[in-house]
């Protein structure tokens, strides 16, 4: 679908009476297909962005951009995320919750099944994790569990005493390659450590996700 196909469809402004308006009304009448991590789509906020959904919680779609927007994109701008189902485009409206970069926060206003309520989908994959703290203390662990929002990590014998942040490491890929990240701990128990990313590059992120939506497409 090109740019111009996609404004035809959710373009209301500036368009005559009749053109535009049926359309995204007839959109809008239609249920919408369940939303899925993985599912292609595009993103139009006055430029129309292809995209993939990464991840939601509640409203708020997380949205990962195949390429830079073209210009600036102002945080709350409204626009719609186009999905296509069965050769039918359908288009929910809403806004952008945060500035798009390589990844967009895309609130709806329009009501969407949503495939599940977890932010990112975990896929219990083990992999080799080592933490670090602030003070130079270094732990070796594995995944029990791996997202694109954050891991869980066998205790074993890491405390971290006070420290809230850490960074972690994660060999995937069967050894060929490295996800670096600082995390936060969000819960503590006397098997496991739930951390959460707080600073993480796209491409990382990005891996961590098609990882977990491998792993459930396959099982």
């Amino acid at each position: 679908m090109d740019r111009q196909t996609s404004e035809r469809a959710v373009a209301p402004h500036g368009s005559r009476a009749g053109e535009c308006g049926p359309m995204i009304g007839e959109m809008a009448a239609v249920a919408t297909p369940p939303l899925v991590e993985g599912q292609p789509a595009r993103l139009d906020v006055g430029a129309s962005l292809p995209c993939r959904v990464i991840g939601f919680s509640g409203r708020d779609v997380v949205l990962a951009l195949d390429a830079p927007p073209p210009e600036a994109v102002a945080e709350g701008g409204e626009g719609y995320l186009l999905l296509e189902s069965d050769g039918r485009l359908q288009a929910v409206r809403g806004h952008l919750a945060a500035p798009a970069g390589g990844e967009v926060v895309f609130r709806l206003t329009d009501a969407i099944t949503l495939g599940q309520r977890r932010m990112f989908s975990r896929a219990p994959l083990a992999f080799t994790a080592n933490l670090r703290s602030a003070d130079g203390r270094t732990w070796s662990s594995v995944t029990r569990d791996v997202s694109a929002g954050g891991v869980r990590v066998a205790r074993r014998d890491i405390d971290p005493g006070a420290e809230k942040r850490l960074e972690l490491t994660i060999v995937v890929v069967e050894g060929r390659h490295e996800v670096e990240a600082k995390v936060e701990i969000v819960r503590l128990t006397a098997t496991d450590i739930g951390l959460r990313f707080a600073d993480i590059s796209r491409e990382d992120r990005l891996l961590l996700a098609a990882l977990a939506i491998a792993y459930h497409r396959r099982s």
